[in-house]
């Protein structure tokens, strides 16, 4: 007796129900791996900034031996005859010649002046009259206490010697800002609030004596008023020594 030989041609392939669980399959790795992916970017850009303050950090320690431990000032005073501002910075947020700034200062020691705009800074360009000023982001700011004490503001010609200054060590100099805010000194709240959380709910950090280091931002700052951040003598009250070059007494995060 004759057997039938097998068919030819016959193509096998996914049922309708095998593809749909593949599918759910690949969805549901995707929801367990995206985020995942999107904090190890996150990481990243973390520690590429905190590259970043470690360069500025360096730069500074090189400008504080050439400059008698002298911390540098916030901006030059505006006048033509100073040399322009090469990061898209407005002094006092006025048109035309644009004094330098601290960033300006150290540049000679950093030789870089793309460093000085953060990875995870997506603030924008500075503006003015809806045009976006010319220059380099500037994503980092200096601490506004180190240009104020309880007497008052002494204005940003310099930042003081660091030999006179409580714990170096403990004391933030440079701290995350934007590249979207003319603003050469910033101080927890509200001028840096845009900053607190840039990085994992927290920022990087320059100290007084040029290392650098990465904070989670507490809780409470926010919780702080900005007319208590505003005040001096109010502000050392709340116990964040970090930012008061004239207090004694550990950091408080």
């Amino acid at each position: 007796m004759r057997m039938d030989s097998p068919r030819r041609g016959f193509i096998s392939g996914f049922t309708l129900i095998e593809l749909l669980v593949v599918i759910a399959i690949i969805a549901i790795l995707a929801a367990i791996l995206f985020p995942v992916f999107a904090q190890a970017k996150a990481a990243a850009k973390k520690t590429a900034c905190l590259s970043n303050s470690k360069q500025i950090g360096t730069g500074l320690y090189i400008y504080l031996n050439d400059f008698d431990d002298t911390l540098p000032m916030a901006n030059y005073p505006t006048s033509p005859s100073n040399v322009a501002s090469s990061f898209s910075y407005l002094s006092g947020g006025a048109g035309g010649f644009v004094a330098q700034n601290w960033a300006d200062i150290i540049q000679p020691y950093t030789k870089n002046y793309q460093m000085f705009k953060c990875p995870d800074d997506s603030s924008g360009p500075l503006m003015n009259n809806g045009v976006a000023v010319p220059g380099f982001p500037l994503s980092y700011a200096l601490n506004y206490y180190f240009f104020r004490n309880l007497d008052g503001f002494f204005g940003s010609v310099s930042g003081g010697n660091i030999g006179a200054v409580t714990e170096p060590s403990g004391r933030l100099f440079v701290v995350e800002s934007a590249s979207s805010i003319s603003q050469e000194l910033v101080s927890p709240r509200p001028t840096r609030a845009i900053g607190l959380s840039r990085h994992l709910k927290g920022s990087n950090y320059v100290y007084a004596d040029t290392h650098a280091k990465y904070h989670l931002t507490p809780a409470s700052w926010a919780l702080i008023p900005d007319a208590t951040w505003k005040t001096p003598a109010l502000a050392q009250t709340t116990g964040y020594n970090e930012w008061f070059p004239w207090v004694d007494g550990p950091e408080k995060w």
